[in-house]
């Protein structure tokens, strides 16, 4: 019987861990919702006043993407991975850009992210890429960089042409509307830990309106400096994110 050396061993041994750790790595995606339903532009809503509308747009900045993965020795503390810290801007029309360009380790039990723009890139001059202010998601100097959007109709927005629109921003305190996300992963046991399946962030528009404060178009149709209305808004959005397996 042939003997397969033990430096050759050796050398496929990690090839196949190698194959195995690869096959591991989950992809990442935002999937828009409204309460159970896929969101789409040209649907119309109810929201928790009751009130009917559309929502035609909706952008928010991402950036401090880390994953906690616990330990194989279970006396010592979980390993935090960091993902990416670049920023990302989610535009819930553009498909291409709801998918993030990383994986997310196997066997990890959170998922960790900033939604927002770190003070640091507020306040270090005229940045590029999606920071770039000609992006359309920069308000001044003094106030900086607009957190997240919504945009869209309703027949109760006393505005003109019945829009309602909500930019929110501030990174100085006590206004400040940079928020942290936390999402738990269901553990999965067996093959399917070990599978290329991704990992899709849903992402629920109908929390603007209800988190822990009850946004009224009619009574606020609009948001557009840092503020409590601002405050209250990202408290809502911070809480319109699960996580789903499929």
């Amino acid at each position: 019987m042939n003997r397969i050396p033990p430096y050759k061993a050796i050398f496929l041994f990690g090839v196949l861990f190698a194959a195995i750790a690869s096959k591991a790595q989950h992809s990442i995606a935002f999937i828009p919702m409204y309460g159970a339903e896929k969101w789409h532009p040209d649907s119309s809503y109810t929201n928790f006043a009751g009130e009917s509308l559309q929502i035609n747009k909706c952008l928010f900045y991402t950036t401090g993407w880390k994953a906690i993965r616990s330990s194989q020795n279970k006396s010592q503390e979980p390993d935090t991975i960091l993902l990416s810290d670049a920023h990302y801007l989610m535009d819930l029309n553009n498909p291409n850009s709801l998918k993030l360009p990383f994986t997310l380790p196997a066997n990890c039990t959170q998922l960790i992210f900033t939604l927002g723009v770190d003070s640091i890139k507020n306040t270090t001059g005229i940045q590029s890429g999606v920071l770039d202010p000609a992006n359309g998601m920069f308000w001044t100097w003094r106030t900086g960089y607009i957190m997240a959007r919504m945009q869209g109709t309703s027949p109760s927005a006393n505005t003109a042409g019945k829009r309602f629109s909500y930019d929110v921003g501030g990174f100085e305190s006590p206004y400040n509307a940079v928020r942290t996300i936390t999402l738990n992963l269901a553990e999965k046991k067996g093959l399917n830990s070990q599978a290329k399946a991704p990992h899709y962030i849903l992402t629920d528009l109908s929390f603007w309106f209800k988190g822990k404060h009850t946004i009224s178009i009619a009574q606020m149709p609009n948001c557009h400096n840092a503020g409590k209305l601002a405050m209250q808004l990202a408290d809502n959005y911070q809480q319109m994110f699960q996580l789903s397996l499929q």
